[in-house]
């Protein structure tokens, strides 16, 4: 009886849609909206905005919102969470999350909205990296609030206990990038160019945070340090520099070197002396160290890009559990890099599987896929996810794509065990009718 509720339905729709065609409009399906701002302007999917001053509204979620003002009201106005350690959100004039479909005349003015959705913001927990909140984490949580949530800065946590503490009072764990990790935490010593500058007490506050995420299936994205460091919180080790690491491949004979695109000076580095606890700075001269660059792959430095693209054994899987799903594809054209360290493909932390490759080999995302979600990668989107900061035309869809993935995930957390119960054929039929009844002034003509 469902599955015939199903197909009349959508029968229904495509002649719905057909017998409209002269009013051929764009639209947008599932839009994420923020605010209306002082100019009249619906902003929306974190970058874009347009003039929403005569649109038609229509609530399919029981909230009374049938009008701009209304809509308005229900998502409050936009501001900052404070800048203070803390799991509490404060009093906030940002209001509920709202998702709609829009509907746009060739002016590009919004002429119809159709809601969708109507929730609370579940929580998002940033990671700890000093006791001053830096406008980079400002930007973090701005981007993160866009798509969906409220935004909070963690404290600095000192045990598993605490970090159970913290965990216990958000929905969603976004781990950050930064310095090197401490080798000795996967039993190494110092490579050549090597891990320097870590912090320890960063590096025990994020995998204590890390390690109980996955304990009460905490919904976590982890990005740069953040990746590596989950991979040593899941007991796995770490490629300390990436290019004294392909180098030894090149010449080992694992990597062909007609592949090396860029041979790094050789000057020196700062080792770590266990004796006097201070970095000593190493003379290369007399031993020197073979630093590559393969296929013009550059992971740290540069422009800051490169690209991810699909192969045998490289780009990203399409049977990861999530990765795929979020990008939509196997390569990326520019993902946003500054780091010198990786994942060792080797020494993989217990529970977790590779999701995406470099050409050079080297791991650009793992899943925890026993988890709600827990999805870790070595590139920065956050770093875009607003505009294109350093003059670089990067696909900031894909990058809000990846922070609107925990935001989700981090909603389902909220909701409980209950949250998925609305799947299946009556949550299909409930779809259909949302699209019937705002299918009158629309046809669908993609737009980003």
């Amino acid at each position: 009886m469902k599955k015939r509720l199903v197909s009349f339905l959508m029968m229904l729709l495509m002649l719905t849609v057909l017998s409209t065609s002269a009013f051929a409009v764009e639209i947008i399906n599932g839009a994420k909206l923020y605010t209306v701002n002082d100019g009249g302007k619906l902003e929306y999917n974190v970058v874009y905005s347009a003039d929403v001053s005569e649109a038609k509204v229509v609530d399919k979620t029981g909230n009374g919102i049938n009008t701009v003002a209304k809509l308005k009201e229900v998502m409050g106005v936009a501001d900052a969470p404070m800048a203070v350690l803390s799991t509490d959100i404060g009093e906030r004039t940002l209001g509920k999350a709202v998702i709609a479909d829009l509907g746009f005349n060739d002016s590009g003015k919004i002429t119809d909205v159709l809601v969708t959705t109507v929730r609370d913001r579940p929580v998002v927990g940033i990671s700890w990296k000093s006791d001053k909140v830096g406008s980079d984490y400002k930007g973090f949580a701005e981007a993160f609030e866009r798509n969906g949530a409220f935004a909070v800065y963690l404290p600095q946590v000192k045990s598993a206990e605490e970090a159970q503490t913290v965990l216990s009072k958000i929905n969603g764990l976004f781990e950050t990038g930064g310095e090197d990790w401490n080798p000795a935490l996967y039993n190494e010593k110092q490579t050549p160019h090597g891990s320097s500058g870590w912090n320890d007490a960063r590096d025990t506050s994020d995998i204590n945070l890390m390690q109980q995420a996955v304990a009460l299936d905490v919904p976590m994205l982890a990005v740069c340090r953040g990746e590596q460091g989950f991979n040593v919180a899941m007991g796995g080790g770490l490629i300390q520099d990436i290019p004294y690491y392909l180098g030894q491949k090149v010449l080992a004979g694992e990597i062909d070197a007609s592949r090396v695109t860029g041979v790094l000076s050789d000057t020196g580095y700062r080792k770590w002396n266990e004796e006097t606890q201070t970095y000593d700075k190493v003379d290369c001269a007399d031993d020197q160290h073979y630093r590559v660059q393969i296929d013009g792959l550059i992971h740290s430095g540069g422009t800051g890009y490169h690209n991810l693209k699909s192969g045998e054994n490289i780009g990203i899987f399409a049977d990861s559990k999530w990765l795929y799903g979020i990008i939509g594809a196997t390569s990326m054209d520019l993902v946003a890099t500054a780091h010198h360290q990786a994942v060792n493909p080797e020494k993989l932390g217990e529970g977790l599987t590779i999701a995406a490759y470099s050409s050079d080999g080297i791991v650009e995302a793992i899943e925890h896929r026993d988890s709600l979600f827990s999805l870790a990668i070595q590139w920065h989107p956050e770093r875009d996810a607003l505009k294109d900061t350093r003059g670089v035309d990067v696909d900031q869809d894909q990058c809000n794509a990846l922070l609107g993935a925990l935001v989700k995930y981090a909603g389902v957390h909220a909701d409980g065990p209950s949250s998925s119960s609305s799947s299946g054929c009556n949550a299909g039929a409930a779809g259909l009718m949302s699209l019937l009844a705002i299918s009158a002034f629309f046809i669908v003509k993609r737009k980003k």
